[in-house]
């Protein structure tokens, strides 16, 4: 029995992009009612980009699983071209964004391989997505109106409740907190734009009637305004109101928003406008990287692979990489990379990849075998086709000054690591004089 919904036995595409999006829709925009205006709120705005950029901008691998080893596969044409609009990271984002929102991201398939599996799967705009019972064993989804087969969809859920099937929304969750946050901005815009108390009073010891007031009161604001002098007269005084924002307190309320927006999704407050209590501080860019990575992105990274690996035949499974935002600086990369290529669990070829650069010539960089081993290394001298590298090595062991180049170096390990396999030509040694 084929227990998986997405399994086909041939290629076929059943519904155009065109279907997914239906005629003069816009996609791009998640209409929605207070989660598309809570992406007014900065804090939300924030958040939700923060956390869509990073995922989207990891590099994805894919591995299958032989035995207890993990080899490295081509991405599957799934993750190469996902979707008919956009690229990889495009595609990424969008499903954060419905997830980060929302709460739950739905993809259509569109697409099948010719090995059964999904091949294209178009982003659904959450409020185009209907499911018949969230506490149903079996989901039962519905498009605009239309009941979808169980393979046609795919749901990746965020926060979830024991029992049910769809994620909860953070935004609805906690639609006060936004609204709040709102509120403040509408009120600090007005504040500025047209002020909440009077600018100024013209104050007098003297009673005066309405009549009189309104004329004096004319008589300042002809003058203030042609930027004249004021003869105010009868003992007047101008005395000007100034009111602190902050005893408003939108400006507290718009910093108390922000960390609870902060809160709500994991994300450092000073990253959404607002302030990290205590004296915590990062000594490093470095570091501040790998507390966000840790507990900000890896959750949200695991049940990403979790559910793309789904869309891949057994064995087979994505992961992000994460080390693509530790960058370091020059020094402490090239001091990594010194440890790693002696301790022989990376070679040249691969630190060479992690810099963009090309592969040495003729394979010289792919032996593991580090120059601190080479030189310590104890081969069979009875093997005639490792006799000339073990009288190098020895000569060198004991301290006879043998000068090699670079070249000649590599040509060494690559002999060193491979005298088992087959004969060689040993590589030419000029000694000192």
């Amino acid at each position: 029995m084929k227990w998986w919904p997405f399994r086909r036995t041939a290629l076929k595409r059943a519904i155009s992009y065109q279907d997914v999006w239906g005629a003069g829709s816009d996609p791009a925009v998640l209409r929605g009612t207070s989660q598309e205006r809570a992406l007014r709120l900065g804090p939300v705005y924030g958040a939700t980009r923060i956390l869509a950029d990073s995922v989207a901008s990891l590099p994805l691998k894919s591995y299958r699983t032989a035995g207890a080893d993990r080899l490295r596969v081509p991405l599957p044409e799934l993750f190469r071209q996902p979707a008919a609009a956009g690229t990889l990271y495009d595609w990424l984002h969008r499903c954060m964004t419905s997830l980060t929102l929302r709460g739950n991201a739905y993809g259509l398939v569109v697409a099948w391989g010719p090995d059964g599996w999904p091949s294209q799967i178009e982003w659904l705009h959450p409020d185009d997505v209907h499911l018949q019972d969230n506490l149903a064993a079996v989901p039962v989804w519905y498009y605009k109106g239309r009941r979808l087969e169980p393979h046609q969809l795919f749901h990746i859920p965020g926060y979830t409740l024991p029992g049910q099937i769809l994620g909860l929304s953070p935004i609805a969750y906690f639609a006060t907190t936004t609204e709040a946050g709102l509120l403040a901005n509408q009120f600090g815009r007005d504040w500025f734009a047209n002020g909440s108390t009077p600018s100024a009073v013209l104050e007098t010891d003297m009673v005066v009637d309405q009549t009189a007031a309104a004329i004096l009161k004319a008589r300042f604001k002809e003058a203030a305004q042609g930027r004249d002098v004021v003869a105010l007269g009868n003992g007047v005084k101008y005395r000007a109101i100034s009111v602190p924002a902050e005893e408003s307190q939108f400006l507290e309320t718009i910093k108390a928003t922000a960390n609870q927006i902060a809160a709500i999704y994991g994300v450092p407050p000073e990253k959404v406008g607002g302030e990290t209590g205590g004296s915590l501080t990062y000594a490093t860019v470095e570091q501040n990287s790998i507390d966000m990575l840790t507990w900000t992105l890896r959750p949200w990274l695991a049940r990403v692979e979790a559910a793309l690996s789904r869309l891949l035949p057994p064995g087979n499974e994505v992961k992000f990489n994460p080390d693509a935002m530790l960058r370091t600086d020059l020094l402490s990369r090239m001091q990594a990379y010194g440890m790693a290529l002696d301790q022989g669990w990376r070679n040249r070829d691969e630190v060479r990849a992690l810099e963009d650069e090309p592969p040495l010539p003729n394979g010289l960089g792919q032996t593991y075998l580090p120059l601190s081993t080479a030189l310590s290394v104890s081969l069979d001298p009875e093997q005639a086709n490792a006799r000339n590298v073990v009288e190098m090595i020895q000569k060198l062991g004991a301290g006879v000054g043998v000068m090699l180049t670079a070249d000649e170096a590599r040509d060494l390990l690559n002999q060193a690591g491979a005298h088992l396999s087959g004969s060689f030509t040993p590589p030419k040694v000029t000694e000192e004089p």
